[in-house]
C-alpha cells in the first residue's frame, strides 16, 4: 500500500499571514491535532509549514505573545517532512522516525499539497500487514505439521 490510499485527503490550510487564534479555533471546533501552512500560486497549493497544537503553545510562550497578537508564520515549523503520494507505507514511517514527526503533509510528483499522514493513520496498515504475516506463518506451520508459535514464545533453533 501506498501513502496515497493511507493518507487523508481532508487537509485543514492556512496561509502564513493568517491570525494563529483563527488556526487554533478551527482545530479545536475540527478536533485536529495540526494545520498545514501553504503558499498558493494560481492551480498550485504548495505546504511550507505545519502548525501543531504543541507548536501554539512552544510559539506562544517563547515568543511572550498573546495568542491574538501571532501569526500562523510566526509559530509554524517550516519546511515540514513532506511525504510523496507514491511512497510506501515502510519509507513513510521510517521519514517520519527519522525527523521525529507524527504527521506529515503528502504530495504529489508537482510538489503539491495532496493529503496529510498521521501515525494513526499508518497504525492500522501496519496492524493489518502483521496480522497476514502472521496467518502466513501460522499456515506454513500447520503445513509442516507444527503449531505456530503463541505470542511471546520462541521456537528455538
Amino acid at each position: 500500500m501506498n501513502i496515497g490510499e493511507a493518507c487523508s485527503r481532508e487537509v485543514y490550510i492556512f496561509e502564513g499571514t493568517e491570525p494563529l487564534a483563527n488556526a487554533a479555533a478551527e482545530m479545536m471546533r475540527r478536533h485536529i491535532g495540526a494545520i498545514v501552512v501553504v503558499e498558493t500560486e494560481p492551480k498550485r497549493v504548495r505546504p511550507v509549514g505545519i502548525v501543531t497544537d504543541r507548536d501554539i503553545v512552544r510559539g506562544q510562550l517563547s515568543l511572550r505573545k498573546d495568542l491574538a497578537a501571532l501569526t500562523v508564520g510566526e509559530v509554524m515549523t517550516r519546511e515540514p517532512l513532506t511525504v510523496p503520494e507514491s511512497c510506501t507505507v515502510e519509507d513513510a514511517l521510517e521519514r517520519m522516525r527519522m525527523r521525529r514527526v507524527r504527521r506529515a503533509p503528502v504530495i504529489n510528483a508537482r510538489g503539491d499539497l495532496v493529503g496529510i499522514v498521521s501515525l494513526d493513520d499508518l497504525l492500522p496498515v501496519v496492524a493489518d500487514e502483521l496480522r497476514a504475516l502472521a496467518g502466513l506463518v501460522g499456515s506454513q506451520a500447520s503445513r509442516e505439521g507444527r503449531s505456530a508459535p503463541s505470542a511471546g514464545s520462541w521456537p528455538g533453533p
